[in-house]
């Protein structure tokens, strides 16, 4: 998917209806407080390991660990703004001081975790942190990419772990880049296969 696309359902948060309104609603994504950056990177890879790597594969497992973790499933207009062959439930975080999205899917990139602030470090760290406790519980974790890379433009790092078998395992990947006024700063995602080239 563009990152301009997954930019836009950041933003389509202070569009929908029902969501939020005015200037609150625009400091989802432009707060008016210093952000704790590694905080933010700390709780999207929390929340991915436990929803989308624990329950790969199981979108009614992975959207109850959502809901328990106090995200909302968004209206239709947020929806609106994944690809149209790429189907899928937008869910958002209430807390403004770590603003965060998922997508969950059927098919394709099943789930994904987005965020318009990250620390580069910390996200990196935590990622292959999280990989390495994997290894250590007995799955198979195989590196696939960790170089530097951009997202939006921006410079940044891309870690992708492959977690089980060739066939069938998790593709577990990483792209977090230095934020930018609109813009997107860290993409979490989990799918059988790679992402496509951006």
């Amino acid at each position: 998917m563009a990152h301009r696309a997954l930019t836009a359902i950041i933003l389509a948060f202070a569009a929908a209806g029902g969501l939020t309104e005015g200037a609150e609603a625009q400091a989802m994504v432009r707060p008016a407080e210093p952000l704790d950056r590694p905080a933010i990177s700390r709780a999207a890879n929390a929340l991915f390991q436990r929803t989308c790597v624990a329950h790969f594969a199981d979108r009614t497992a992975m959207e109850q660990v959502l809901r328990d973790s106090g995200l909302r499933l968004a209206p239709p207009e947020a929806a609106a703004q994944l690809a149209r062959n790429n189907p899928g439930r937008v869910w958002r975080g209430s807390d403004k001081s770590r603003p965060m999205a998922v997508v969950t899917r059927e098919a394709g990139v099943l789930c994904q975790v987005m965020a318009p602030h990250a620390d580069i470090e910390t996200s990196v760290a935590a990622f292959r942190r999280s990989a390495e406790e994997l290894r250590r519980a007995g799955m198979t974790v195989t590196p696939v990419r960790d170089e530097p890379a951009q997202l939006g433009g921006q410079p940044g790092q891309q870690v992708f772990f492959r977690i089980g078998p060739e066939a069938g395992g998790i593709l577990m990947a990483l792209s977090v880049a230095t934020a930018r006024p609109g813009g997107l700063a860290l993409l979490m995602t989990a799918s059988h296969t790679a992402p496509e080239p951006r």
